[in-house]
């Protein structure tokens, strides 16, 4: 399983993709606040708990670059 983020490069989102299937995106959700959070933009039956294993432990290696 492997998993990228891309910056999208029209809005500046970090779409998350994992095996080429784009699950979600990692964003801040307010202005005042650098933490991210993981939006899924995919549907949940198609995302197993290893799929959510990686997608938190990438999110929190993010959020520790903030």
């Amino acid at each position: 399983m492997t998993l990228i983020v891309k910056k999208h490069q029209k809005i500046g989102t970090n779409e998350v993709f994992i095996d080429d299937l784009m699950v979600g995106v990692f964003e801040q959700m307010t202005p005042n606040n650098d933490i991210y959070s993981f939006m899924s933009k995919c549907s949940h039956d198609r995302l197993t708990g290893d799929h959510y294993i990686a997608i938190g432990e990438h999110l929190n290696k993010l959020n520790k670059t903030v």
